[in-house]
């Protein structure tokens, strides 16, 4: 068992970080202590958002592609159980010394009836995703994205029966990170330079393809709110549009370097979080930019 744990662990970590990385490997490993730790000291602050902790683990287990294999071992489901439990460790951790016996042990049921879940196949599922943008369909097939919808809507749940505002704009960030990762996935340049539009042409499909994509996710999401009753909270719901819009800019601005594309994203964000939305301001200049990229992409 300690065998196959060690093969699973690396087989994990090489999805993350170039083989041999040790290094990069100690910093994954020092940032999760590190961030449990920084949640043991606030943990007034975080405790409603501590079964997001564990999201991870549900949508790593709904992505891998092993567990056929691993059921060649009879004991392979402890095999899960131990390797998630390792995963999970810190935050355990933090529960264990805050004497939140209750949420450890409603966790680690719920991983247990995740492990003994049936495997469902997504190829039956049909989205209804404008097909302009062909990415929508492959990154809700390769990562197992739908899973998510649910999860989140179960957690407005809870935050509106708790009373945390908090963790409703939380499964609102969530949502809008979802519908960007269809914008983290690229084209080739051929198939620019081969589309008849002009930039803004092409530019505007991206964009009404995006919202339309969006739509599907968010109506669940607002549903669920006008049955809870949190009418003004619909407001909110316009940001999970802004935010794919603009990862579609930065997509054309780094559309050579996706880590820029990464990078500028999370401090646009953050700094939009921060600021109260005063860096969009800047949408103008990064529109204009992204025009010109696409320009010398349909041109080089």
């Amino acid at each position: 068992m300690r065998t196959i744990l060690h093969y699973l662990f690396l087989v994990r970590f090489r999805k993350l970080v170039s083989k041999d990385d040790n290094l990069a490997v100690f910093i994954i490993v020092l940032l999760y202590f590190g961030s449990a730790f920084l949640i043991y000291k606030n943990f007034e602050k975080f405790r409603s958002y501590v079964p997001l902790l564990f999201l991870e683990i549900v949508v790593y287990h709904l992505q891998r592609l092993d567990v056929e294999l691993l059921k060649m071992k009879k004991n392979y489901k402890l095999i899960l159980f131990i390797e998630y439990l390792i995963y999970s460790s810190p935050f355990y951790l933090v529960l264990l010394l805050k004497n939140e016996f209750i949420f450890i042990a409603a966790i680690i049921l719920f991983k247990i009836l995740l492990i003994n879940a049936p495997k469902f196949n997504l190829k039956i599922i049909k989205y209804p995703f404008d097909t302009f943008n062909i990415y929508w369909h492959i990154s809700f097939r390769k990562y197992k994205l739908i899973y998510i919808l649910p999860i989140l809507i179960a957690i407005i749940f809870m935050a509106v029966n708790s009373k945390n505002q908090n963790l409703l704009y939380a499964v609102f960030l969530g949502l809008s990170l979802i519908t960007c990762i269809p914008s983290f996935e690229r084209e080739t340049t051929e198939e620019i330079k081969q589309n008849p539009f002009s930039a803004e042409k092409y530019l505007s499909c991206q964009f009404k393809n995006s919202i339309i994509n969006t739509s599907y996710l968010v109506l669940p999401v607002a549903l669920t709110l006008c049955f809870l009753l949190q009418w003004e909270k619909l407001i909110f719901l316009i940001f999970i549009f802004i935010v794919p819009l603009l990862n579609l800019l930065l997509k054309y601005i780094y559309f050579n370097n996706n880590y820029l594309q990464q990078i500028f994203f999370i401090l646009f964000i953050a700094s939009s979080i921060f600021l109260f939305g005063v860096p969009l301001l800047a949408t103008p200049f990064i529109y204009k930019k992204a025009t010109q990229n696409l320009n010398e992409l349909k041109t080089c």
